[in-house]
């Protein structure tokens, strides 16, 4: 039996958040904690020769390589991370997100919004209007590009 003071709590909680936004290239973006790992700093970055533009190499992350990815290139073909990539002058983002998926992969961010609820649907059934792109799909089909038996 719940004590008067569990009682209160469990009808005061807040929805739980469903998304992690952040900022890419200017744009808001959000994607499903689901697919979240974590956000880290970006250390070191090797480059990688001949590789896909949208590679922009690899980092080190708790002792696991991963391919750090221009996803704001592969959103509208803006090299959201060029500073990563070593374009003169230009100030590299500081934190990357890493995504939870069978290959992970990490993506630069200008910055990081924070967790967000899922937007709920209006009455009518259709898709609500978010102040976010929900990024899952691109996320999801890079990690698949990365995967080495894909």
């Amino acid at each position: 039996m719940l004590s008067r003071r569990e009682r209160g709590r469990e009808g005061r909680q807040a929805p739980r958040p469903g998304l992690l936004a952040f900022v890419i290239g200017g744009r808001a973006c959000a994607l499903s904690l689901g697919l979240v790992a974590g956000v880290a700093e970006i250390g070191t970055v090797t480059r990688l020769p001949a590789a896909d533009p949208c590679n922009l190499g690899l980092i080190v992350h708790r002792g696991s390589v991963l391919p750090l990815v221009d996803v704001g290139r592969r959103l509208d073909g803006a090299a959201a991370a060029d500073g990563v990539a070593g374009a003169e002058g230009a100030r590299p983002p500081a934190f990357c997100i890493i995504t939870r998926s069978r290959q992970a992969i990490a993506f630069p961010v200008e910055a990081v919004l924070g967790l967000q609820a899922l937007p709920a649907l209006p009455a009518n059934g259709g898709a609500a209007a978010s102040p976010w792109e929900i990024v899952d799909s691109l996320i999801v089909d890079l990690a698949r590009d990365q995967d080495p038996a894909h």
